[in-house]
């Protein structure tokens, strides 16, 4: 009895030593889990941002495939075609002969 009647003092100060440690602590701790939130809400901002970017340059991909389909499927139907030569008579082409040289 007669040690805590002397020490009162010091236990009440210990016990609230470890009251504040234990505040001090926590209300440490929430403002980095604020910070944590903070940081993951911007993190799926950006992650939002570029999956976007990443799905317009697929898009981009897929239709300049499709061009580059279609471009050559053209070129090879060009290959494939015969020129079409238009047949002349002796007489004509003796005219247009004439005159392509009176214009010299």
């Amino acid at each position: 009895m007669e040690f805590l009647k002397k020490s009162w003092k010091w236990i009440l100060g210990f016990i609230g030593f470890f009251i504040g440690l234990v505040w001090f602590m926590n209300s440490n701790s929430s403002r980095k889990v604020k910070k944590i939130k903070k940081n993951i809400k911007s993190n799926e901002k950006k992650t939002k941002e570029v999956n976007n970017k990443i799905d317009n340059i697929k898009k981009e991909k897929e239709t300049t495939k499709k061009k580059i389909a279609k471009t050559n499927q053209e070129l090879k139907n060009i290959k494939k075609k015969k020129p079409v030569v238009k047949k002349v008579t002796g007489k004509e082409s003796a005219k247009a002969l004439r005159n392509r040289l009176k214009k010299k």
